[in-house]
């Protein structure tokens, strides 16, 4: 589950990049942040599947009225930890 103050942080970084968040089905305004992340896994080929590896982690948001689900990429909103030293040396 994600805290309220990281989800106070996630709305934040929405609201500073959209301006008056409106859903593209229903043209409501209300929406929740999820209460966890997803991640999508890059694939190299599209006949199979892995798991694990190179990934596009994301946060979700939904709206309240219609249920329409909007996914944003967490390295864009600035939110995915920054790699180490150690972390460098091991690519």
């Amino acid at each position: 589950m994600i805290s309220q103050e990281k989800k106070r942080e996630i709305a934040n970084r929405l609201n500073e990049r959209i301006q008056e968040l409106t859903c593209p089905m229903c043209r409501q305004h209300g929406f929740v942040i999820a209460d966890g992340y997803f991640s999508h896994y890059l694939q190299e080929d599209i006949k199979s599947v892995s798991i694990g590896g190179p990934s596009i982690p994301t946060i979700a948001i939904v709206c309240t009225n219609c249920g329409f689900v909007s996914q944003h990429a967490l390295g864009v909103l600035g939110m995915l930890p920054q790699n180490t030293e150690k972390d460098t040396e091991k690519k």
